[in-house]
C-alpha cells in the first residue's frame, strides 16, 4: 500500500545532496574595522571578557538600581514586542523548513449515484475509497535549501535584534535612573543655596535698616534669592518628568524603594581591552550579519528559478463498492504516480528582474553591515575618549569647588564685618553654585560614560 510513498521518500533522499547557487560572501575588508582603538587606556586583565562584556547583573553594583533594571526587563513593552517578533520569525522558519520534506495526506471518499440504464430503468451505486497521497519537489538546484537558509538567517537576525533592544533598554533605564539621581542632587544644592541666600538677604535687610548700605543691595539680594527659588521649582518639575520617563520604561509606578539615594560608584568600569574585533559580537552587528546572509541566500533561490523544477505526486489506496468490505479481502488496490517537470521558457524577464533585485538587496545589506560596524567603532572611540580624561576632569573640578568655596567664605566674612561689598559676595556665591553644579554633572558624566562603554561594546545579554 505504501510502495509509492516509499519511492518518493527514496527519491528525496537521493536528491538531498543538491548543490546551492548562493554566492560566497567575501571576508570583510580590513579598512572596515581597524584593529585598534584610537584611544588606548591602561587596564588590567585585558583578556578577561567579564571585564569587557559583563552581564548587567555584574555591571550594576547598586541594589536599588538592580531592582529597577530587573523590573524593566520583565515589563517593558518594546522588549516584549521584540520577543514576540522572535516567535514569529521562528514560526516562519519552521514553515519554510517543512518544504524540505514530502507532504503526506490521508483521506476517505464515498460516492452515491442514481443512474438510468439502457432499459430506461434506474440503479443506485455506492463506491467507497480510502487512500494516502504524497507529494515532493526535488530540490535539484537548491531553491528550497536557499529559501530555508534565508528564513533561518532572518530568524537569527531577529534574535540578535531582541538582544540589541535588551541592551539598549538596560542602558536607557540606567541613564534615566542616573538623571533622576542627578536632578535630586541638583535640587539639594538649590535648596541649600536658597537657605544661604535667605540668610544673606536678611543680613542685607538689617544693614539697610541700619543705614549702612543702599537699597540697591537689598534688591540685588532679593533678586538672587528669587532666582534660586525658581531653580528649586524647576528641579522639582524635572524630577517629576524623570519619574514619568522611568515609569514608562519599567511599565509600572515608581515606588519609594526604587528611588535613587546613594548612587556614586554604582556601576563597574567596563574595560575596553583587546582587539577592536570584539565589536563583531555586538548584537546589532550580528543582526546585520545574519540579515546579510539572509539576503545572500535569496540570490541562490532566484538563480534556481532559471532551472527546471521537478515534483513527484503519488496516490495509493483501496476502493470497494461496499463500506463493509473496504478493509477486507473484497477491496481493490488503486494507485497513481505523476512526475511533473516545469521548465521556464519565457516570462518577460521576470526571473532576471527578480535576480537583479536580490543582488541589490544583498548589496544594501552588505553596506548596512559595514556601516553598523563603523558606527560601533566610532561609538566606542567616543566613549574611550571621555573615559581617558573624565577622572582628571572630576579632580580638577573638585579643586575648582574648593578654591571657589574659600573665595566665597572670604567674601561672606568681609561683607559681614563691613569691609566687602555685596556685589563681590553675590559674584562669589554664583560662582560657587555653578562650580558645584558642574561637579555634580561631572559625576553623572562619569557614570553615563560607563553605561556608554557597556552598551557600545555590546553587553553580554541573551534572550531567554
Amino acid at each position: 500500500m505504501f510502495k509509492k510513498t516509499i519511492s518518493i521518500a527514496l527519491a528525496s533522499t537521493l536528491f538531498t545532496g543538491c548543490f546551492s547557487l548562493e554566492p560566497k560572501l567575501e571576508p570583510l575588508d580590513s579598512k572596515v574595522i581597524p584593529l585598534e582603538w584610537n584611544t588606548q587606556i591602561e587596564t588590567k586583565n585585558q583578556e578577561d571578557l567579564t571585564q569587557i562584556k559583563p552581564s548587567w547583573e555584574d555591571f550594576v553594583q547598586n541594589e536599588t538600581l538592580k531592582k529597577v533594571v530587573d523590573i524593566a526587563i520583565k515589563n517593558n513593552k518594546d522588549l516584549k514586542i521584540a520577543l514576540l517578533n522572535i516567535q514569529s520569525a521562528r514560526a516562519t522558519y519552521r514553515i519554510s523548513k517543512a518544504d524540505s520534506f514530502p507532504t503526506l495526506e490521508a483521506n476517505g471518499d464515498m460516492k452515491n449515484a442514481k443512474t438510468i440504464n439502457s432499459s430506461n430503468g434506474t440503479s443506485i451505486s455506492h463506491n467507497y475509497s480510502a487512500n494516502i497521497s504524497a507529494s515532493y519537489e526535488i530540490d535539484l538546484f537548491g531553491k528550497i535549501q536557499s529559501l530555508n537558509e534565508s528564513a533561518k538567517q532572518s530568524y537569527l537576525s531577529t534574535q540578535f535584534a531582541a538582544n540589541t533592544i535588551k541592551v539598549s533598554l538596560i542602558a536607557e533605564t540606567i541613564n534615566a535612573w542616573l538623571t533622576l539621581a542627578t536632578h535630586n542632587e541638583q535640587l539639594k544644592l538649590s535648596i541649600q543655596t536658597v537657605e544661604n541666600l535667605q540668610k544673606a538677604y536678611e543680613l542685607t535687610q538689617k544693614k539697610f535698616n541700619a543705614g549702612v548700605i543702599s537699597q540697591a543691595d537689598v534688591l540685588d539680594a532679593s533678586a538672587s534669592l528669587k532666582e534660586a527659588q525658581i531653580n528649586v521649582i524647576s528641579y522639582n518639575t524635572m524630577i517629576k518628568q524623570d519619574k514619568n520617563a522611568l515609569e514608562l520604561l519599567i511599565a509600572q509606578p515608581l515606588n519609594g524603594e526604587l528611588l535613587p539615594k546613594e548612587y556614586e560608584n554604582c556601576l563597574m568600569i567596563v574595560k575596553a581591552g583587546i582587539s577592536s574585533k570584539v565589536l563583531l559580537t555586538r548584537p546589532d552587528i550580528m543582526e546585520a550579519e545574519h540579515n546579510l546572509k539572509a539576503k545572500n541566500a535569496n540570490i541562490g533561490a532566484a538563480r534556481a528559478a532559471f532551472f527546471p523544477s521537478i515534483s513527484l505526486t503519488a496516490n495509493t489506496g483501496i476502493a470497494s463498492k461496499s463500506l463493509s468490505s473496504l478493509f477486507d479481502g473484497g477491496a481493490q488496490n488503486v494507485w497513481s504516480f505523476s512526475p511533473n517537470i516545469n521548465i521556464p521558457i519565457f516570462n518577460a524577464g521576470q526571473n532576471s528582474a527578480n535576480l537583479d533585485y536580490t543582488y541589490a538587496q544583498r548589496d544594501i545589506a552588505l553596506n548596512q553591515y559595514e556601516k553598523t560596524i563603523q558606527t560601533a567603532f566610532k561609538e566606542v572611540n567616543d566613549a574611550l575618549a571621555t573615559r581617558a580624561t573624565i577622572n582628571e576632569q572630576i579632580n580638577k573640578q573638585k579643586e575648582v569647588v574648593d578654591a571657589v568655596s574659600k573665595s566665597y567664605n572670604l567674601a561672606l566674612r568681609a561683607y559681614k564685618v563691613g569691609t566687602g561689598s555685596y556685589l563681590n559676595l553675590l559674584i562669589s556665591q554664583r560662582t560657587l553654585y555653578s562650580a558645584r553644579q558642574n561637579l555634580i554633572n561631572k559625576y553623572q558624566e562619569d557614570l553615563t560614560n560607563r553605561v556608554s562603554l557597556y552598551k557600545t561594546l555590546g553587553g553580554n545579554e541573551k534572550i531567554e
